[in-house]
């Protein structure tokens, strides 16, 4: 009797840590024979001629790896940051390569862009005023609107402002903040980014990014957004001395984590109107205390740390890499 696999495309997951969600999802991709990563076997040993189709996330992909697949028909990025890709290798090979977004990128890029546009229409403020009638402190009252008679803009609120044409500082940038910089970019936004390896000019130029030393970052950006993942190296990397290299117009974001902000210094900035305001998703002790002295500031949102939206895993990650994966084998 035939192998009941040989019918199939082998397709060769390089990360480690996906062995669950292969098996949970075989019966989902009939047409393919699924192969992982594991700590027992060297990555390259499990390469072969049998591999048509490689999904990597964050593994290196190499020409030393392609080579050792010579019937290797597609590579799939677990991701749309291909750093870790060597691309001038996939296309001397005429390999199909192709990108799929990952879910938990998204829903945190989602939410920062989500904090920008809050805070350039200072809307927690705005509903505020509108749901507790501040109309009534401004001598105004209520009357019937036309096409040319409205009450526009009765609160006045000064923060109010458009983000095209606003600089972004990106502190990180990994899928989220590569997710975020093609948001930020369709909305008119310039974007600069800082990480300890910068991005090739390939990918600056595919997410519309230019790369700025820390200081000169902070001291450009309009809104500083911290995507980067919370380290000893990262811990408390914005502190004081890098708060007061801010313009007073600019606004931190924050949906990494909260420990890599000094906490502290960034209360007493925006205490003091030296930052205009900040947007936060997390904090250093969570949930927020119900004392600190940001639950009474104006010119700051807060989220109950809702970064990941409704929620990721290895399954529906690597479930969208094989549907395109499978896709792209099948021509």
């Amino acid at each position: 009797m035939a192998d009941s696999n040989e019918s199939k495309n082998t397709v060769l997951v390089a990360d480690e840590g996906y062995e669950a969600a292969a098996a949970d999802l075989a019966a989902d991709y009939p047409d393919l024979r699924i192969v992982c990563a594991d700590e027992s076997a060297d990555l390259a040993a499990q390469a072969s001629g049998d591999v048509a189709g490689l999904i990597a996330g964050a593994a290196s992909v190499d020409d030393e790896l392609l080579a050792a697949m010579p019937n290797l028909r597609a590579v799939l990025k677990l991701g749309r940051s291909y750093f870790n890709i060597d691309v001038d290798a996939v296309r001397e090979r005429g390999l199909t390569f192709e990108c799929v977004p990952r879910k938990g990128p998204n829903c945190v890029a989602e939410l920062a862009m989500t904090l920008i546009l809050a805070l350039s229409k200072d809307l927690v403020i705005s509903n505020e005023s509108v749901t507790l009638g501040a109309y009534r402190y401004r001598g105004l009252k209520p009357e019937i609107t036309a096409e040319r008679k409205i009450a526009f803009h009765w609160m006045h609120n000064m923060r109010v402002h458009e983000v095209v044409g606003k600089t972004l500082g990106i502190i990180g940038m990994g899928e989220i903040g590569c997710e975020l910089a093609r948001r930020a970019s369709v909305m008119g936004m310039r974007n600069l980014y800082y990480k300890r390896t910068p991005l090739s000019a390939e990918l600056e130029s595919a997410f519309d990014a230019t790369y700025a030393e820390l200081d000169e970052l902070l001291a450009e950006s309009d809104y500083v957004c911290v995507a980067t993942p919370h380290t000893p190296a990262t811990e408390g990397m914005i502190g004081a001395g890098q708060i007061a290299l801010m313009k007073e117009s600019a606004y931190i974001v924050n949906i990494a984590r909260g420990g890599i902000i000094d906490e502290d210094a960034m209360i007493e900035a925006l205490s003091e109107n030296r930052i205009a305001g900040a947007g936060l998703d997390v904090f250093t002790y969570e949930p927020l205390p119900a004392e600190s002295p940001l639950c009474a500031l104006e010119n700051v949102i807060l989220c109950p740390h809702i970064g990941g939206g409704s929620g990721t895993n290895r399954n529906i990650e690597l479930g969208a890499a094989l549907a395109a994966v499978s896709r792209l084998l099948a021509g």
